[in-house]
């Protein structure tokens, strides 16, 4: 099975992130490619603040580490412990 294109991978990604909420007004739930694992595309979750608040007074979220974007175009959440298991065997090239 072939992967899907980059550009589609961040696509469903960007939709994806902002579906999910946060519930909170100060901060918006982000990514980050971390690379390809197949077929497959690697997200990690970022949060960003969106006031000047320092970092070490920024709030903390629980919850997912990252996501998949398989070649079919789904979206599988994974905990953090699954996150870091997935990503040792990322291609970043």
């Amino acid at each position: 099975m072939a992967t899907i294109a980059k550009e589609e991978a961040l696509r469903i990604a960007t939709d994806h992130a902002t579906r999910v909420p946060l519930d909170h007004p100060d901060y918006r739930l982000g990514f980050e490619l971390s690379g390809r694992v197949g077929d497959d595309w690697l997200f990690a979750y970022r949060i960003h603040c969106l006031k000047d608040i320092p970092p070490g007074e920024q709030e903390r979220f629980a919850g997912a580490g990252g996501f998949l974007v398989s070649a079919k175009g789904e979206v599988r959440d994974l905990s953090v412990q699954m996150f870091v298991e997935v990503e040792r065997n990322v291609d970043r090239r």
